[in-house]
């Protein structure tokens, strides 16, 4: 073992009881290791990174062509916990999300009011404080499922993690229906342990919300309400509508919701709320940047294939028109990419690859039918207005 002297021994001691050390240096300032690669390397690398909590450094396992580099950084100063705030967003964004449905219930009785032949298959009756709590209950359950499944998982893998912060959105903005709310979000002091990790602090969040979302959208379906589309399509204007109705959303529909000729549904506000669920999860789990699709595609496929489909991601958002986040998360990746968890060394499990296939299926049919993309219309028009290949 060749010996740095700017290198403490009694460090250097210590990393050598963990691993098979070749070399020692100091490079920036941070203590560096070329070690062996070991069968237990991942059981030796946990067992190490509690250990160096105690003397202040965070470690990265990274390899280098054929060799395997260990480097120690000074963990970063831990940020205190602010619970009020957590508990103030929530409470904003309980009511946001209330007057959201109080508002779209009262613009829908005034609808019955006017034309109440149109009903031809009796569904939920509207009831703006009835609806704007039921709206707001779901919708908070699906997404405080989401980040509460991140929650398990950091504590897990004992990465340092906040409490979700729910982030409110106003009602109406411009004349136009939001969803009041923008969802939440908790966040990592720290980068995950491992691969494992990686993957599961991305996983658990669409996970748990989708299995919370399934039958809030079941029991919402059964409510549906069938109009007739003649009478009420000088009000449509007036009502709410949902941007995207997710695939699977859309198959469920039509399967329970058996519309006869020239009618639409008009969907009750846990149906709503399980929609915009199913649309978080589909946009959390593309594969970009530091969503949670981008720590699921880094873990599993290295920072190679996370630079590629983290573009893909960006092409996607902006085919399906939502413009601002196609630009913030394109203004993640001019920051740097991600930076991959503290052993980037060793692979993930089998069974991370296998359910890696079946978020996928989940991405798929949460995201809407790509005939619904604004930016693939917008295409469509371009195509007709521009005269290509025309003498």
């Amino acid at each position: 073992m060749e010996l740095a002297p700017d290198v403490p021994a009694e460090l250097s001691a210590t990393v050598g009881r963990y691993f098979p050390v070749e070399e020692v240096a100091l490079e920036e300032g941070r203590p560096t290791f070329i070690v062996a690669d070991a069968p237990d390397l991942a059981d030796r690398f946990w067992q190490f990174r509690v250990l160096m909590r105690e003397y202040g450094y965070l470690p990265f396992l990274r390899q280098r062509e054929d060799r395997i580099v260990l480097t120690l950084a000074s963990e970063p100063r831990r940020a205190g916990t602010n619970v009020r705030l957590n508990l103030l967003l929530l409470a904003a964004t309980v009511v946001t999300t209330f007057f959201t449905a109080y508002l779209g219930s009262q613009r829908f009785a005034e609808l019955l009011a006017q034309v109440p032949t149109a009903v031809l298959r009796a569904g939920y009756m509207p009831n703006p404080v009835v609806d704007g709590i039921t709206f707001s209950l779901g919708l908070l359950l699906i997404l405080g499922a989401h980040e509460m499944g991140h929650k398990i998982a950091s504590r897990v893998h004992h990465i340092d993690a906040s409490w979700p912060y729910f982030i409110p959105f106003p009602p109406l903005i411009f004349g136009q229906f939001s969803f009041g709310t923008m969802g939440a979000v908790i966040m990592t002091r720290e980068p995950a342990p491992d691969r494992d990790g990686l993957f599961d602090l991305g996983a658990s969040g669409p996970l748990a919300g989708i299995l919370l979302a399934i039958p809030v959208l079941f029991v919402g379906l059964q409510r549906t309400v069938v109009l007739d589309l003649a009478q009420v399509r000088p009000f449509l204007s007036s009502l709410p509508t949902l941007p995207f109705y997710p695939w699977i959303v859309e198959e469920l529909m039509q399967r329970t919701v058996h519309l006869p000729p020239n009618a639409i549904p008009y969907t009750d506000p846990l149906t709503d709320a399980a929609v915009v669920g199913f649309l978080v999860t589909g946009l959390n789990l593309l594969p970009g940047s530091m969503l949670d699709g981008g720590h699921i595609a880094r873990a599993l496929m290295g920072p190679r294939w996370h630079r590629l489909t983290s573009y893909l991601a960006v092409v996607v958002l902006l085919l399906m028109g939502l413009l601002p986040m196609a630009l913030l998360l394109w203004f993640l990746l001019s920051r740097g990419f991600h930076q991959g968890p503290l052993n980037d060394v060793s692979t993930p499990a089998a069974t991370r690859n296998a359910l890696g296939v079946v978020l996928v299926v989940i991405l798929l049919l949460a995201l809407p039918h790509p005939s619904q993309y604004q930016g693939f219309n917008l295409l469509r028009l371009l195509t007709q207005l521009v005269p290509f290949g025309r003498s």
